[in-house]
């Protein structure tokens, strides 16, 4: 559970950091989510490409954490971020286009399991090293 939470805090405070960033350097309205309030096409892009980023951090981190039952951690984080998504549409439909409603959490989930993959391939790794 404390894994659960690590990953998705760290996702939530990359993304804030980032729309903090963004809103300072462009003296826009501060909004620690979504792309609506983004400058350019770049910028749009950029954030929704970093998506993939906090996902793999968040699933490297939660395999580390969880030592044992790392698949449980991660498909549970796996269901939590797909339930955040759903509350995000109902939220954030009206002001964010729903491209950015799916392909975010989609890029987060992927993410994930990429990050929880790496850890895996390296722990087979050093298992086949040792044999």
């Amino acid at each position: 559970m404390m894994a659960v939470a690590a990953g998705y805090f760290s996702i939530a405070a990359l993304n804030s950091l980032i729309h903090i960033i963004v809103s300072v350097y462009f003296k826009t309205g501060l909004s620690l989510t979504g792309i609506s309030h983004l400058p350019s096409i770049p910028w749009i892009v950029g954030v929704t490409a970093l998506q993939l980023l906090f996902g793999l951090f968040a699933g490297l981190l939660i395999t580390t954490i969880a030592q044992s039952r790392q698949h449980i951690a991660i498909l549970g984080f796996i269901l939590l971020m797909a339930i955040i998504a759903f509350i995000d549409y109902i939220t954030l439909s009206e002001q964010e286009p729903l491209w950015y409603l799916i392909t975010s959490p989609a890029l987060k989930i992927i993410g994930i399991f990429a990050g929880y993959r790496l850890i895996q391939s390296q722990q087979e790794n050093i298992e086949h090293s040792e044999h």
